[in-house]
């Protein structure tokens, strides 16, 4: 029984994910945050604050850097909030399982196994792999080639996949 003890004890080392989840995701809000004032000075202040940013990404003209800026951030604050919802899964799962149970929060944040924290996470990618595709989309407009095609299929791939892992399970 003891040993047993021991072992559960060992849960509470998850609480490294957690608190290293959570500063990743305070981290990228500060990020999405600077990309927007970034963008806010590009359409301000013209291309001069941060047109190495700019150029680096491709951006033909201020507008486009503006908009794939601002994709950037909603990017960085997608992959936060995912960082979110991992540290709260975590911390339930492994450390307060009671948290799971309680209705005073909603039921998208009520992380009931370790499946349902990999879709979460699954559909993220997928998210994160759209805003991708379109900052390339934005970038490259006229002039996409077949290898642009590569990245939604592969997003559809991936969609496709999930649905059929989930079909017909009323849990997710």
């Amino acid at each position: 029984m003891d040993l047993v003890k021991a072992f559960l004890s060992l849960r509470y080392v998850s609480i490294i994910a957690v608190i290293s989840s959570f500063i990743g995701a305070v981290l990228l809000f500060i990020l999405g945050a600077l990309k927007i004032v970034g963008a806010l000075g590009v359409l301000l202040l013209g291309k001069e604050p941060i047109s190495l940013l700019i150029e680096a990404h491709g951006a033909e003209s201020a507008t486009s850097g503006v908009v794939i800026l601002v994709i950037n951030a909603i990017d960085s604050f997608l992959f936060a909030l995912i960082l979110l919802i991992f540290s709260y899964g975590i911390y339930t799962l492994f450390i307060n399982s009671s948290l799971v149970e309680e209705d005073q929060y909603p039921s998208w944040i009520r992380i009931g196994s370790i499946a349902q924290l990999k879709l979460y996470l699954t559909q993220v990618v997928i998210t994160i792999l759209f805003v991708q595709f379109l900052e390339i989309s934005i970038v490259n407009g006229e002039h996409l080639d077949w290898k642009a095609i590569v990245l939604p299929v592969s997003i559809l791939c991936l969609a496709g996949a999930i649905y059929l892992m989930h079909a017909g399970h009323d849990d997710h």
